[in-house]
């Protein structure tokens, strides 16, 4: 009897100890895609970066095409500097790092202010090939091998020269000073970059 007791008593103490180590072990298995519960973010980097996400002929971060402008004024506040004419008007924020936004009647109703275009001359925006400003024309043109020239301008002050390249087909044009990148600006697919009836460029003139 006292034989069957102490295997008995063996054989709890074993499990017990394995019990416990399974324990230990999934205690320290850290958080995987797999083991997250349904709906969590692991990457929350990831959520943060599409503020800053560019898409082309799409958005830049929250801004995006077609947005309602009074949408804008409540994401951003209203603009530190801007200009108007014939229902069309720039506004522009951060003059550090000037986010630009063109902006004109939805439609014929003339109620409804709309976003048509935005520029965007901070690096911390992005594509998802990690395109920003700074990059080369060089880099630009590997990533989007159908630029072409759009415009070439002249700084009445400086006598700085600016290029825009615009890739029309994806919505997304580049200004190029001394072979770099100095802002990215998206705008419809399929139309110019030129489209506007407001220039960005009041110290520059247009060549």
């Amino acid at each position: 009897m006292k034989k069957i007791n102490y295997l008995w008593l063996l054989f709890i103490g074993i499990a017990t100890a394995c019990n416990s180590s399974a324990k230990q072990e999934k205690e320290v298995v850290p958080a995987t895609k797999e083991s997250a519960p349904a709906g969590t973010s692991i990457n929350t980097k990831e959520k943060a970066d599409s503020t800053h996400l560019l898409i082309a002929g799409k958005r830049a971060g929250n801004i995006y095409l077609g947005q309602d402008m009074e949408n804008v004024f409540k994401l951003l506040g209203r603009p530190e500097d801007g200009d108007a004419a014939m229902g069309s008007a720039i506004g522009i924020w951060d003059k550090k790092t000037p986010l630009i936004i063109f902006s004109s009647y939805r439609d014929s109703n003339m109620v409804v202010k709309a976003v048509k275009q935005i520029s965007v001359s901070a690096a911390s925006y992005t594509t998802a090939e990690g395109i920003h400003t700074g990059v080369s024309l060089r880099k630009l043109k590997t990533i989007y091998p159908t630029l072409k020239k759009a415009a070439f301008y002249t700084n009445a002050k400086t006598r700085g020269q600016l290029t825009v390249y615009d890739d029309e087909s994806k919505g997304i044009a580049f200004d190029i000073q001394k072979d770099t990148c100095t802002a990215i600006t998206i705008h419809p697919i399929n139309k110019s970059v030129n489209g506007v009836y407001l220039t960005m460029y009041p110290d520059w003139k247009k060549s």
